[in-house]
């Protein structure tokens, strides 16, 4: 039996802690947070008697070695802001314990360029170890990496890689279904895109209209948006890899835009009545935070919230001597319907933290045959096939569908 520490008490923390103390091969999930009522809060909705809590500060390795020793967890999964990723990793690694997060800061511009995330710094020394840390497990990064791995293992070249996430919210009152924090960091910073080199554009750039398969099934507006995949895809696909690009978009794109526009966004104080104000601080303070399950479950009850998210990844490229476009895309459950399966989910943490969960029961049970610090495009056809049925047990479903273009 396994034991894992899932280190966050957010959106992510809710579901991947959900999922986890129904296996039946996990004895005990420890979620640590230094949030002891939002905490608790999970552990009321979960309702298992697996699910335990530990006051935790992600800040803190010296406390979190500690903890990890004393438990002798099987797999550390932090479901925290990317700002944690290096001390969580650091406290792994002394503590001997496999590690698995959802999100990196990108490392360019600036530094390595080699190293596209800050994780991979550290991946010398768990090369020297049996360790594992897997990074980008989530939903986007983590299943736009294995989709586009499927497609690139059937080609002989791969010439782009296009990559988008959609999403459709209707809400009485504004609200974010993401950490606020790193949602609007990502928005208001440069992209990077891969073109034969890294290369940096501006955000909301690019601006393309893209026809979205079902459950969408409408054309919707995307903008380069900084992410991770187009930092590891190029380097770890496995193939050289011309082009490399990630977008986003929903029917409020402009409004976010605007808010950048304003500079709301930046960090530069400015006076307000003799006092110096950071803009960004003030916006983020007013900011509803991403509802706690007990809210979220009321939201959806009283139709006061629906929304529906859609991932898809576009592969170009040869194989036999033909141009063939690979097109594969997610069918995961919308708000209510993610929000009945898993208590206090919504469509967009259901999706990630599903996912974020299969990759973690595949540590637990041996089945990523990898060590040191990797991504899940390394993923082998054997793996990918235990992640997608994992996926489909939980009712998401990868579609795809292969065209040879004649022109």
């Amino acid at each position: 039996m396994k034991k894992v520490l899932v280190i966050g008490a957010g959106a992510q923390g809710t579901v991947i802690t959900w999922v986890l103390s129904r296996a039946n091969d996990v004895s005990e999930v420890v979620l640590g947070d230094i949030d002891l009522s939002r905490m608790r809060e999970i552990v009321e909705t979960n309702k298992s008697d697996k699910l335990k809590v530990e006051k935790l500060n992600a800040s803190d390795i010296n406390g979190m070695v500690k903890l990890m020793k004393g438990n002798k967890f099987d797999l550390v999964v932090n479901a925290t802001l990317p700002e944690f990723n290096e001390k969580i990793i650091k406290a792994c690694y002394e503590a001997k314990a496999d590690y698995q997060d959802l999100a990196a800061n990108g490392y360019f511009p600036g530094g390595d360029k080699d190293i596209p995330v800050d994780e991979l710094k550290y991946a010398k020394e768990w090369e020297k170890t049996s360790l594992k840390a897997l990074i980008l497990a989530g939903s986007d990064a983590g299943t736009t990496n294995i989709m586009a791995k499927e497609a690139a293992d059937e080609l002989d070249e791969i010439d782009s890689i296009k990559i988008k996430d959609y999403a459709i919210t209707e809400s009485e009152k504004p609200i974010v279904l993401w950490q606020p924090q790193t949602y609007l960091d990502d928005l208001s910073s440069s992209a990077i895109v891969w073109d034969n080199g890294y290369k940096e554009v501006p955000p909301f750039s690019g601006e393309e209209e893209y026809d979205f398969p079902l459950p969408i099934g409408a054309k919707g507006k995307v903008y380069y948006h900084s992410h991770e995949e187009p930092l590891t895809i190029p380097k770890f696909i496995g193939k050289l890899v011309r082009y490399v690009d990630f977008k986003m978009g929903e029917p409020e794109s402009m409004f976010w835009k605007s808010l950048i526009d304003m500079r709301l966004m930046s960090e530069e104080p400015v006076e307000i009545k003799g006092k110096k104000v950071v803009p960004r601080d003030v916006f983020l303070k007013l900011l509803p935070p991403t509802p706690k399950p007990k809210e979220l479950i009321e939201l959806v009850k009283s139709k006061k919230l629906m929304s529906r998210l859609i991932l898809t990844v576009d592969v170009y490229g040869k194989k036999d001597g033909k141009d063939l476009h690979y097109q594969l895309w997610t069918e995961s459950p919308n708000s209510t319907a993610a929000c009945e399966k898993i208590p206090g989910a919504s469509d967009i943490s259901y999706a990630t933290s599903v996912s974020g969960a299969i990759f973690a029961l595949m540590m637990l049970r041996e089945q990523v045959n990898h060590r040191g610090v990797f991504p899940p495009e390394v993923f082998n056809k054997e793996e990918r096939n235990i992640y997608f049925k994992g996926m489909g047990e939980w009712n998401i479903k990868i579609h795809k569908k292969v065209e040879e273009v004649l022109n």
